[in-house]
């Protein structure tokens, strides 16, 4: 059976690798291929029945792809006011100024729609003083919203936002313009929170116990997110597979104990078969604790495990930890295809899988401390084994996580957690003032921990970022070569291979003569980062928010981090808030960075040129100093490296295009990014037969209201035979030049990668 198993989920991984779901005739032809196999299986030839779960592998992948892109948001209803009706499905997050709901969407501009596909809604400024009541998980309401495409940034080194949308079942985004109640009652759910914001707003860990009880982090600020990431222990305040086990635990050794205690006769013991019916009362506890958690991601696929290692205890089934954590995932995949488009997903895989392999490689230890000794042991394996997950998708490693795992998950699993459900207990019991007390208790420990934490997370120090670290895939080669079980005559020459490796490799990477261009997806803005030789050279920095963050936060910073790279120069085309809006988050972290441009340093202006390590700038508008400001003042630049030449007009139009060419500005070049995001107030015929570019690239946003890439200009350049890549279509696009070859190509667009990359509104139609 594990052999099928293994087969299905070979299958299962097989179908994300697809750039697009399977067409009607491949279905066919997958379903012949099926019952062939699976009659030659019956007829007892070898490896059909493996054939039979691969193929099944597949079907399952590719049927749960389609239907996870089957519906989508007609075009013609994005980004104009339309009423919908939704079913809240979650607890909403309520704060002020600032309300978002996911839900069910029920009906679109009066139309019902059958399938109820996820959706997900920000609510600016909402009109609470009007508003006779607050939204609920459980309610339906009448909204108007301006409605768009779930799509996200896609570059390397940040966060995949559409990949998490799509593993949520959330197929459309919006913003709500107004809105009312219609109908529906606040679930349990939603009405045990209420009872425990309003007893625990004023705790200092309150957000903490909410997190730990309810799997709501909504309550958590900035400030407890940089310290748990920084010190390791994010893990602690989502609720897992170390939490279910705790409550799944705790659940055994009270009912045993009961058990015990009823069962003294030996008649009774005859008749009552206590271990059972103790494993019984704890699945039933966690599936509590996991409905209390909202069937979250995590919660569910460590409540599939713990029902697997249950079902082999029920039934006396001895089966090797490997092979229970291959039937858990086999069960997580069923129960949620789209799990591996999560990361918490292969975090706790992996973690898993390094507890299993610590126990295989390595003996108990023996003699004092030995508790102590193997719980140490067991925080270092889970530190190394998930360093290059934490590093993928986390930017870095904190290197004492080690050291506050071991002093802080006895904490939080002996005091905090139990405290914390002890609390709950008495508050549905009816003691709320001592629930309350029970509380703050239970957040003691970190009240008195936590200015130790804080002053650890600022401690630069401490954090391994990706740009000081070898490559992945050279971590992943040593980790393997220090666990394997071999001799340590063999051990130290595959370990030093490795360092030799990543040195030879960051000589070669400074003695790369190559220079790559990458026009980051920043949606509506522009952000460009020049690479060469470990260095980069900015050009604009995205956008920033009234409600807070930027581009660079999200999105500049991680991918100058995974690139590795460390910028020295960098201009502002022009004060719009789309160009600059990340340049103080810039400045904050590089401040030896020589500025050009709005408000930035140095006034960018016609005649400035340099040389920056081997490619030349040159500023070719605006003539006149003194401001940045305007998008006819947005400074030009002109980046050559050989052969190749780039020409990056920020946001001029007409008049700047005309300005240009009177003045004859060697505006000539292989690589345009288009000026001012595609609009037509922009490249105009004549300005586009002057650039004769082979190749045009936009810099926008999917979802932006002006309907950018303006079609006129499409048309402009598609009777210039001149090919468009889009960042709103495909994502980062990324170009290497040795001065005279050029290539350019988007990393994260589905035409180079997999469906699940695709762009919402075209994986539907398979394109």
């Amino acid at each position: 059976m594990d052999r099928w198993l293994c087969a299905f989920l070979a299958g299962f991984a097989l179908s994300f690798c697809f750039s697009s779901h399977l067409l009607m005739w491949q279905w066919l032809a997958g379903a012949v291929l099926l019952a062939l196999c699976g009659y030659l299986a019956i007829c007892k030839l070898p490896l059909m029945g493996t054939t039979v779960a691969l193929l099944c592998g597949i079907g399952w992948g590719s049927g749960n792809a389609y239907f996870a892109q089957s519906w989508q948001l007609d075009p013609d209803q994005a980004a104009t006011p339309i009423p919908i009706e939704v079913v809240i499905s979650r607890l909403p997050q309520l704060a002020e100024g600032f309300w978002r709901i996911e839900g069910k969407l029920l009906s679109l501009a009066g139309e019902a729609i059958p399938a109820a596909p996820g959706i997900r809604l920000n609510w600016y400024d909402p009109p609470v003083e009007t508003q006779p009541k607050l939204p609920q998980a459980g309610e339906t309401w009448l909204l108007t919203v301006r409605l768009r495409q779930p799509q996200g940034p896609r570059n390397e080194g940040g966060f995949l936002y559409h990949r998490y949308l799509l593993a949520s079942g959330i197929r459309a985004l919006g913003s709500v313009q107004d809105g009312r109640y219609f109908y529906g009652e606040p679930t349990l759910r939603q009405q045990l929170f209420n009872r425990m914001q309003q007893q625990l707003h004023s705790l200092g860990q309150g957000g903490v116990l909410t997190a730990l009880l309810m799997g709501e982090r909504q309550l958590l600020t900035d400030a407890h997110w940089f310290v748990f990431q920084r010190t390791g222990l994010a893990h602690l305040i989502a609720i897992s597979g170390l939490h279910l086990s705790l409550v799944a635990g705790a659940a055994i050794i009270l009912l045993s104990y009961s058990s015990r205690m009823l069962g003294r006769r030996r008649s009774r013991r005859d008749r009552f078969n206590g271990l059972i019916w103790c494993w019984w009362g704890a699945l039933l506890l966690a599936c509590g604790y996991a409905w209390l958690a909202g069937f979250g991601t995590a919660t569910v696929r460590a409540l599939s495990m713990f029902a697997v290692l249950f079902l082999h205890k029920k039934f006396a089934c001895y089966t090797p930890p490997g092979r229970v954590l291959l039937r858990a995932v086999g069960v997580v995949v069923l129960i949620e295809p789209m799990a591996p488009l999560q990361p918490g997903f292969w975090l706790s895989v992996t973690a898993v899988a390094a507890i299993l392999l610590m126990n295989w490689r390595w003996q108990a230890l023996d003699g004092r401390f030995k508790a102590l000794r193997m719980l140490w042991r067991l925080e270092l394996m889970l530190t190394l084994a998930l360093w290059p997950l934490t590093l993928l998708w986390f930017g870095g490693l904190p290197l004492l996580a080690p050291v506050t795992n071991l002093l802080l998950v006895p904490v939080f699993s002996l005091w905090v957690l139990p405290l914390a459900l002890v609390g709950l207990a008495a508050m549905l019991a009816g003691g709320d003032s001592l629930a309350y007390w029970i509380w703050w208790l239970a957040g003691q420990p970190l009240d008195y921990s936590w200015p130790l934490l804080n002053w650890l997370a600022e401690q630069p120090w401490q954090w391994l970022g990706t740009q000081v670290t070898p490559p992945i895939g050279l971590i992943m080669a040593g980790l393997l070569a220090l666990v394997w079980p071999w001799h340590w005559r063999y051990r130290l020459p595959a370990l030093t291979a490795v360092l030799v490796a990543a040195t030879v490799l960051h000589q070669l990477r400074l003695y790369d003569t190559n220079m790559y261009v990458h026009v980051l997806d920043v949606e509506q803005g522009s952000a460009l980062v020049v690479e060469r030789q470990g260095q980069a050279l900015l050009i604009d920095t995205g956008a920033s928010w009234q409600q807070g963050g930027d581009m660079a936060e999200r999105v500049i910073l991680p991918f100058l981090r995974q690139r590795r790279l460390q910028p020295e120069l960098a201009f502002v085309s022009h004060a719009d808030m789309d160009h600059r809006g990340g340049a103080d988050t810039i400045k904050k972290h590089y401040p030896a960075i020589r500025w050009f441009g709005a408000g930035q340093g140095f006034i960018c202006s016609a005649g400035q040129s340099g040389n920056w390590r081997g490619v030349t700038w040159q500023v070719l508008h605006p003539r006149l100093e003194g401001h940045n400001r305007g998008n006819n003042n947005s400074c030009v630049i002109l980046l050559r490296h050989g052969d190749l030449k780039i020409l990056i007009p920020g946001d001029i139009e007409r008049r700047a295009e005309h300005d240009l060419l009177a003045r004859l500005a060697p505006v000539s070049a292989q690589v345009l990014i288009l000026a001012h995001h595609g609009s037509n107030s922009s490249s105009e015929d004549y300005f586009l037969r002057e650039v004769a570019p082979s190749v045009a690239i936009a810099s926008r946003g999917r979802n932006n209201p002006y309907k950018l890439v303006h079609p006129l200009v499409q048309e402009r350049l598609a009777r210039l035979s001149v090919p468009l890549l889009d960042t709103a279509a495909g994502g980062q696009v990324s170009l290497i030049s040795d001065g005279r070859i050029w290539r350019v190509w988007q990393p994260l667009a589905a035409a180079a990668g997999a469906w699940f990359d695709a762009d919402a509104g075209s994986a539907a139609t398979g394109n």
